[in-house]
């Protein structure tokens, strides 16, 4: 049984996804280094559908990069993958800038009546009933403010969607999206968090993973975004379909 195997059995049966990226995160410091870029490789290969373990696999192993790998085993993957030649890999450990970066004067649209409610007011709010509060602060650039909506059992895919989508957008405040418990693995949220040039490329190629083929060919040919997410997006088409159409 291969690496790629092994991962997607022992994963794919952990339901909380916390725990699947905490354990696809040890699993990888396991490996020999050069098993875990294969069975990284592999598995971008062999998903195909949510429901499959092998999708399971790879969501988990994903959040566990960012959110549990360290930076000395994130760098050895990264030149393994690179030496091998392995492109669909060696993208998700990308260090390039998004296409367009957060400057808060240049914002079109304030909500000025909230921004000037204090840190701990909107932190508040963020936990609340009110629906209209709720989507307003959706919009907000402080990731705590997020993070505490993201977390609210009332918000809903519209608010997170509003978060995912925004522009001019804080990188924090994708990154918080991006490991939501609750909505990281909506397929929805991570096609937004993939097309928003405010999003830095590797956050935006781990959400490519999962996406549907329509999606992923929207994706490779969408002018506002990295050419790296768009050359990714090629790449799991080609793993998929055969190449892409040029």
């Amino acid at each position: 049984m291969d690496a790629a195997e092994r991962i997607s059995r022992l994963l794919g049966a952990i339901e909380d996804l916390e725990l699947r990226a905490r354990r696809a995160a040890e699993f990888l410091a396991e490996l020999p280094v050069d098993e875990a870029v294969e069975a990284l490789d592999e598995l971008l290969r062999r998903t195909h559908r949510r429901s499959d373990p092998h999708s399971a696999a790879l969501e988990g192993l994903l959040r566990g990069l960012h959110a549990f790998v360290s930076e000395e085993l994130t760098a050895r993957l990264r030149a393994t993958a690179e030496a091998k030649g392995t492109q669909a890999v060696a993208a998700l450990f990308t260090r390039s800038d998004a296409v367009r970066s957060f400057d808060r004067d240049k914002e079109s649209w304030v909500d000025k009546e909230m921004r000037a409610r204090s840190l701990g007011e909107r932190k508040s709010l963020a936990r609340g009933r009110n629906r209209d509060l709720l989507a307003r602060l959706a919009q907000d650039q402080d990731p705590m403010v997020v993070r505490n909506l993201l977390e609210n059992p009332r918000c809903t895919e519209r608010e997170v969607l509003l978060a995912a989508s925004r522009r001019p957008v804080r990188t924090a405040v994708l990154e918080e999206v991006f490991r939501s418990r609750r909505w990281a693995t909506n397929r929805r949220v991570r096609k937004a968090l993939a097309q928003n040039p405010y999003c830095p490329p590797s956050l935006a190629i781990s959400a490519l993973a999962i996406l549907t083929t329509p999606d992923l060919r929207e994706i490779a040919f969408d002018g506002t975004i990295s050419s790296e997410v768009r050359v990714q997006a090629r790449l799991l088409l080609a793993h998929r379909t055969g190449p892409a159409p040029e």
